[in-house]
């Protein structure tokens, strides 16, 4: 699977961060290298969805097939350890509440 090196944080809206588990975000805010917004898109697993379980990281990995980084202030162990080692992301945990400023930090230490 080929990934672009997008950013895909878990948000609650534009300008607040999800405190929940990434996977169960209402909505992915996409950001390319530079922290430059590109897009916002609404998790069809998230929050007050029942069809699926988001306990599958495969299920969000295909959602965002293009971001190889997730940025969320809450992520499962067990799913960091299947998106590092079976999926190629790398997860972020942060504890800024907003969005850009998870980015920035995340950018300033690559």
């Amino acid at each position: 699977m080929d990934r672009k090196d997008k950013i895909a944080v878990a948000v609650k809206n534009d300008s607040v961060m999800w405190k929940g588990h990434f996977g169960m975000s209402p909505y992915y805010r996409i950001y390319d290298q530079n922290g430059n917004f590109l897009e916002q898109r609404e998790n069809p697993f998230g929050l007050g969805n029942q069809k699926k379980h988001h306990d599958n990281p495969k299920l969000i990995v295909d959602l965002l097939k293009d971001c190889n980084i997730f940025i969320a202030i809450r992520m499962g162990e067990k799913s960091k350890s299947k998106l590092v080692e079976n999926l190629g992301v790398i997860p972020v945990i942060t504890k800024s509440e907003s969005p850009i400023e998870a980015v920035k930090e995340y950018l300033s230490k690559k």
